[in-house]
């Protein structure tokens, strides 16, 4: 591609860094009233120059064409109802019922993490997990009777569950 002269360089130079209303570019495209007179001297002296101002018009009369729309009285109204808050699935549900479908998960969720890391942290090394579970449980004593602490830690664990999962929650109201 051959080189552009000074004077084009110096013309997309000012047109880069100008910024003129499309009504003013429609009513005057040759730069009369609005290009200074050492631009518009230039422009009227060179073929390429008034080419490139023709061409610098047009694109920017496009540009204004493809942006323009109509005003539209309801964008406010549009706008507020595209924020209301968006029905979530499950949100419907009774909260105990909610919270005890996401305890399954998180019940199931931390099963998943102890069998992948348990590997990690050396405990699969003390044999299988029901073998694991029965001693977590006191179960695996020698006189096979279940051990007080074992219950115990158990029998907390199901109760703080429980009591998470029936406590009662109030939701903020959405409405304002």
């Amino acid at each position: 591609m051959p080189e552009a002269s000074p004077s084009i360089v110096r013309l997309r130079a000012f047109l880069e860094e100008l910024d003129v209303q499309s009504s003013t570019l429609k009513r005057d495209p040759r730069g009369q009233t609005w290009l200074p007179p050492e631009i518009r001297s230039l422009v009227e002296s060179d073929p390429e120059c008034r080419a490139e101002l023709g061409r610098f018009v047009d694109r920017e009369l496009e540009l204004f064409d493809s942006v323009r729309q109509r005003n539209d009285p309801m964008f406010a109204k549009d706008v507020l109802n595209a924020t209301h808050s968006v029905e979530i699935a499950g949100s419907g549900l009774d909260p105990r019922v909610r919270s005890w479908i996401l305890g399954l998960f998180y019940a199931l969720a931390t099963i998943a993490a102890y069998t992948t890391l348990a590997p990690l942290f050396g405990l699969s090394e003390r044999g299988s997990v029901l073998a694991q579970a029965r001693a977590a449980l006191g179960l695996a004593s020698e006189a096979t009777s279940p051990s007080a602490w074992g219950l115990a830690a158990v029998g907390a664990a199901v109760a703080l569950a429980l009591l998470l999962a029936f406590m009662p929650c109030r939701r903020p109201s959405s409405r304002a």
